[in-house]
């Protein structure tokens, strides 16, 4: 998509930020400029497609070009355009979607979730992504929040969505798998068949107008909906065309005008950094994506051999397995030249592993939450290799980030910890349905992440620790106050701790420690919590005791001290 741009050459060795800057000059493609939302200054790009359905237009540039692969099933840019305007043409007329009506989507990384994300968004609605493991409480909750009316599922989620308590009052359209028999259900490709392809419906939709919800677990307990705006979206998308045409001037991307970057995905859709920087960056900049159905380091290697895959994307756990495992000499893996990771932070020697296992590949990491969406702080090569422990620098052009004291609210020095906070025309608007939320996050137009950080000289961002009572268990984030709230349930549970443990693979577990009134057992309590929140969720370690918590001087439970007890226990049981 960058061969009619008339650029200016530049030396090989410039700094990848001094080129970004060059483009973001007046005149230049990607213009920047300071503008006003909500009350506060953000830099956007100045010319920008103003919606996402604009956005997905920008697809049709790669046409016959295979967008996704899945199995058998290969689908072109154009193919996936169309289906996803033949979607926006029933949900319109059959349907009657206005806009700002929201739309549930839950279902497993099959070609049908972007198809239909894009089909929603474009028609005007919001698309409501929801957590493909959650319980059918966990549905429930989220449909009820968000007022969804509709729900666009697979076969197992449709399972699950039909019963719900209102499931009678819910219109339910199912991809892939068969559709059950039920009046008000009925299956993806009936929907959208006959429908004018490659045609929008005439629906108003603005460039502040809502396009997602991404529900996120918060310290509060209870998930939140994370809206982010059609201008915040486009701007990640608008933001990485950005960097990767950067980095085409300085040679390092295949000058062949006819290759095609192809990436593994094994990360969720439904997660952002599945969303954003896999699935509509690269929809955008033309790169093809080989789905797999469920994480398996031999299949991935198959894969790639198969596909010929140059770049792969997952958390840490996975890039781990991937050099650790003896079966990668079994495979031609030679394609492989990128090796990223996100949503959980990657051991440094992990960094070193990856390096030996794959000389030729570069590794990566991210940094950035569902309220940035997906923007944050970027890190790759030889950076990467020096600074192991570091997550980057802030992603230019777009994103502003300062260290604040957690106290005193004053901006920390370089080297100094504090509070990480972002601002950025990318963040999201609001928590749905949650003024409270909101402001607590969002002040004066920066975003307060909950994690700790600082900036070194160079402006690379370390993140060292989190605020928030949150575990990060492979990538999926984990409220311990609802866990907490299910095992406080238990009539024969007085007081509970859940924290996090350390783990090789996954980065963190799930840890309890319960005080009892009567005799229970460590897997009656695991499946308790089974009963109401996602197996991710259950705690990998419940310890069990007669005595109640120990509690600091305010009267309130140690939490410090019972997890350092706890996680002292732990190490000595995997010793």
């Amino acid at each position: 998509m960058f061969d009619n741009l008339e650029l200016p050459s530049v030396d090989p060795a410039t700094p990848a930020d001094e080129v970004i800057k060059m483009l973001t000059r007046p005149g230049m493609p990607f213009e920047t400029k300071v503008e006003e939302i909500e009350g506060n200054p953000y830099t956007v790009f100045a010319h920008q497609p103003a919606t996402l359905r604009e956005a997905f237009m920008m697809f049709l540039a790669h046409g016959d070009k295979e967008f996704m692969v899945y199995g058998d099933d290969r689908i072109t840019f154009k193919d996936a355009v169309a289906r996803a305007s033949q979607f926006a043409q029933a949900l319109v007329a059959d349907y009657g979607l206005e806009a700002g009506d929201r739309v549930a989507l839950n279902m497993r990384n099959y070609p049908e979730w972007p198809i239909a994300f894009m089909g929603i968004v474009a028609a005007g609605g919001i698309a409501v992504v929801m957590n493909a493991w959650w319980t059918v409480e966990e549905i429930d909750w989220a449909m009820k929040d968000s007022g969804a009316k509709l729900a666009v599922v697979d076969g197992e989620r449709a399972a699950r969505t039909l019963s719900l308590g209102n499931a009678a009052d819910l219109q339910i359209i199912v991809a892939r798998d068969a559709a059950p028999e039920a009046v008000n259900v009925k299956a993806f490709a009936d929907v959208i068949a006959g429908k004018p392809a490659l045609s929008w419906p005439a629906v108003e939709v603005g460039s502040d107008d809502a396009a997602m919800i991404l529900y996120t677990s918060g310290s509060s307990g209870f998930p939140k909906g994370a809206v982010s705006s059609h201008r915040a979206v486009v701007g990640v998308l608008m933001t990485w065309v950005c960097i990767a045409l950067s980095l085409k001037m300085l040679g390092r991307l295949n000058p062949d005008p006819d290759f095609q970057p192809i990436m593994l995905v094994a990360v969720p859709f439904f997660h952002v950094t599945g969303l954003m920087p896999v699935l509509f960056v690269s929809a955008t900049i033309g790169r093809k994506l080989v789905l797999m159905h469920k994480w398996d380091v031999e299949e991935a290697f198959r894969l790639i051999e198969k596909e010929g895959v140059t770049t792969f994307t997952g958390v840490p756990m996975m890039s781990y397995e991937m050099a650790a495992s003896k079966r990668r000499g079994d495979y031609d893996l030679s394609t492989l030249n990128d090796i990223g990771g996100g949503g959980a932070a990657r051991p440094p020697e992990h960094v070193r592993l990856i390096k030996e296992a794959f000389p030729d590949a570069n590794p990566g990491i991210g940094y950035g939450l569902t309220e940035t969406t997906s923007l944050g702080a970027v890190l790759s090569a030889e950076e990467y290799i020096e600074r192991p422990t570091s997550t980057g620098r802030p992603t230019p052009p777009l994103v502003e980030v300062k260290i604040l004291c957690p106290v005193k609210g004053a901006e920390q020095p370089a080297g100094e910890p504090g509070e990480v906070c972002i601002r950025s025309s990318t963040n999201i608007r609001e928590y749905w349905n949650n003024p409270e939320a909101t402001a607590r996050a969002f002040r004066n137009g920066w975003f307060h992440t909950g994690d700790v950080g600082y900036l070194d000289d160079e402006g690379y961002l370390y993140i060292v620790d989190r605020l928030k009572a949150i575990i990060i268990r492979g990538g999926e984030n984990i409220s311990s106050l609802e866990v907490e709230g299910v095992l406080h349930a238990h009539e024969v549970v007085d007081d509970v701790m859940v924290f996090s443990l350390p783990d090789e693979r996954l980065g963190e577990l799930v840890g309890a420690v319960a005080s009892v009134n009567a005799d229970i057992t460590e897997d009656d309590l695991k499946a308790e919590v089974a009963k109401h929140l996602a197996g991710f969720k259950v705690p990998e370690k419940i310890w069990i005791t007669r005595d109640p918590l120990p509690l600091i001087a305010s009267g309130k439970i140690d939490r410090k001290g019972i997890k350092e007890q706890y996680r002292g226990l732990w190490a000595a049981e995997k010793a």
